[in-house]
């Protein structure tokens, strides 16, 4: 039996005000998380119990706090740009257990980003915006003990330091009356990434022994589009696109697939509109199959060792809206009862379902 519990407490104040040429927010933040973790084994025979090392040190706390600013400004009457910039510290305190000793981390990051939008038409806009950032290692990446899936053993690591980041995406969008386009492509680099790595020795019961370590570096990249278009008065349409392509690797290693990267993908809906009481819209979602796998995606239970199969589905939802009040809608879900898994679930998704749904407001 194991019991794992979370109690946060945060405090955030900030301060904001719209200008004519644009806008600012400054602000601050405190939070206080403390985490408890306790695992007993029970002999079902004898109805004895024994204390086991708990999942996560009993008693780990986390402090974070952290100022901030952003400040949105039209330079010019066809240029707006907008910049940001955060500084947090974060402080994590491990007590000592049966297989580490007590720890603490403080470390004191800066975050931000810069972005520009270029009106080039009045239909066309511009975009550009470079970003640095970093995640602090967490207790889950410090501290964590026990069976993961794969057949590994985590065992702590204490000595983690910062995963970083940096992006750049540009792209541009166009609007008219009855069209909306918008085209982002991005790219960004891990460095330092938290990543688990075998120690090359293994546990009584036959579970590979894995740490984690600052040992990944990982650059993605991708597409994302969207488009509206209004058919008619009553009938529209969405589309969207999004593409996505990932490599790591780690310190020593050969270069590989970086981990869940999710396949090309994307969807159609139709929807219908008059501005009565009925409302009708359906859609069709797909996803191409992904066979980009890393070593840790094939040896992840999750995930078919060959790859996730490419899958495709429809929907439809009926609305009825009543005097404003009473809202009844209709949606048959995967109407060809198609089986398929989006990418590193752990479930195959409900087949063919029916949802009735009734909403009233007063």
């Amino acid at each position: 039996r194991e019991f794992n519990s979370s109690d946060l407490y945060g405090l955030t104040v900030s301060a904001s005000q719209l200008t004519n040429a644009g806008s600012w927010i400054v602000g601050a933040e405190f939070y206080y998380d403390e985490v408890g973790s306790r695992r007993v084994e029970e002999d079902l025979l004898t109805g004895t119990s024994q204390s086991l090392t708990s999942r996560f040190p009993d008693g780990s706390k986390v402090r974070q706090a952290a100022l901030y600013g952003n400040l949105q400004r039209q330079v010019s009457e066809r240029h707006n740009v907008s910049t940001g910039i955060r500084v947090s510290n974060d402080d994590v305190t491990l007590p000592a257990t049966a297989v580490s000793s007590a720890a603490d981390i403080d470390s004191t990051d800066v975050s931000g980003d810069i972005g520009w939008i270029f009106d080039a038409t009045p239909r066309v806009q511009l975009l550009a915006n470079v970003g640095l950032g970093f995640r602090a290692p967490n207790v889950f990446d410090l501290g964590t003990l026990g069976n993961r899936p794969g057949n590994r053993f985590n065992i702590p690591n204490t000595t983690l330091d910062s995963e970083r980041v940096t992006h750049v995406d540009v792209g541009m969008r166009f609007r008219s009356d009855r069209v909306r386009v918008d085209l982002m492509v991005y790219t960004l680099r891990y460095d330092d990434r938290i990543t688990s790595v075998g120690t090359g020795d293994v546990t009584p019961d036959g579970r590979d022994i894995v740490q984690a370590v600052n040992a990944a570096e990982t650059s993605i990249r991708g597409l994302e589009a969207g488009v509206d278009v209004s058919i008619s008065d009553a009938l529209s349409m969405r589309a969207v696109l999004n593409y996505t392509r990932g490599e790591q690797q780690a310190t020593g290693a050969n270069t590989e697939p970086a981990d869940r990267i999710p396949p090309f993908n994307g969807n159609l809906t139709l929807s219908w509109d008059n501005g009565g009481i009925y409302r009708f819209n359906g859609w069709l979602k797909f996803a191409s199959g992904q066979d980009r796998l890393s070593a840790r995606d094939v040896r992840d239970p999750r995930i078919d060792p060959q790859g996730t199969p490419g899958w495709a589905l429809i929907g439809a939802r009926a609305q009825w809206d009543y005097r404003d009040r009473w809202l009844l809608s209709l949606t048959l879900d995967n109407l060809l009862d198609k089986r398929y898994r989006v990418h590193g679930s752990g479930l195959d998704a409900p087949g063919q379902n029916l949802m009735i749904g009734l909403r009233y407001k007063w």
